[in-house]
């Protein structure tokens, strides 16, 4: 009940910014991402995010995340993580940034799962310090600013009907996260950004599954009193490895 609330929550926000004073602007998008978590010793792990993002169906760059970090198991179900972040954004859609940016990301995670019938739950709690900087024509970086953000993420998935894959079972999922910046530019208590993912999981391996879905995001844009909402295909690599 409290998922359904959430994305019922998640959707009545993205409605009321989409239809208050600002214009929307809806694109198309593509990101592939590879998620690999290798354990090096007892409930201790190397972590690494990639993300290659693409306007269209690929021909317009995004942008470029590195998100490598370490992950500690406190008990069954509670895992905590962090790390750095290095983000490369190019002006992209019909909202365009003035110039390219560059930003670089501490970020700190608690990760909880749980089990209800045939459903899997994840809750994720995400903090960020960010230092965002303009890139100028001569590819000179500009001054960095220093911002906030927290996370939520909340994952529901479970087998999809009786569908196999390899002999494993293929699972749906779906999966909502909201963004908030915190405490500058009078940003507290207001939506930044949310997505809403809908998809299949299809196990590859043993140990590594293809998750392939659509995401809708939702992203204010302050600076062009706009939004854009980006209707994203997802390709995601999600590996396990070691310990």
């Amino acid at each position: 009940m409290r998922f359904v609330l959430l994305l019922a929550t998640a959707f009545a926000t993205s409605a009321a910014a989409q239809g208050g004073s600002w214009p929307t602007t809806h694109q198309q998008a593509a990101w592939a991402t590879t998620t690999i978590e290798h354990g090096v010793a007892p409930g201790t792990s190397l972590w690494f995010d990639g993300n290659w993002r693409r306007m269209g169906v690929g021909a317009e760059p995004q942008q470029v995340l590195l998100r490598p970090g370490v992950m500690r198991a406190l008990a069954p179900g509670v895992k905590v993580s962090g790390g750095y972040a290095y983000v490369a954004t190019a002006p992209y859609g019909e909202l365009p940034t003035a110039t390219p940016l560059r930003e670089h990301r501490l970020w700190q995670q608690l990760q909880l799962a749980h089990a209800a019938g045939r459903f899997a739950f994840t809750h994720r709690y995400r903090w960020e310090q960010r230092w965002i900087a303009p890139v100028a024509g001569d590819g000179e970086t500009g001054r960095f600013e220093y911002q906030t953000r927290m996370r939520y993420m909340v994952r529901a998935q479970a087998p999809l009907l009786s569908l196999t894959y390899r002999a494993r079972p293929v699972i749906a999922y779906a999966q909502e996260e909201a963004l908030l910046p915190v405490g500058h530019g009078g940003a507290i208590g207001r939506f930044g950004q949310n997505r809403f993912l809908l998809g299949v999981g299809l196990p590859v391996a043993k140990r590594q599954r293809l998750d392939l879905g659509y995401m809708n995001l939702w992203n204010a844009l302050p600076a062009r009193a706009a939004n854009e909402v980006n209707h994203t295909l997802t390709v995601h690599w999600v590996i396990t490895s070691g310990k």
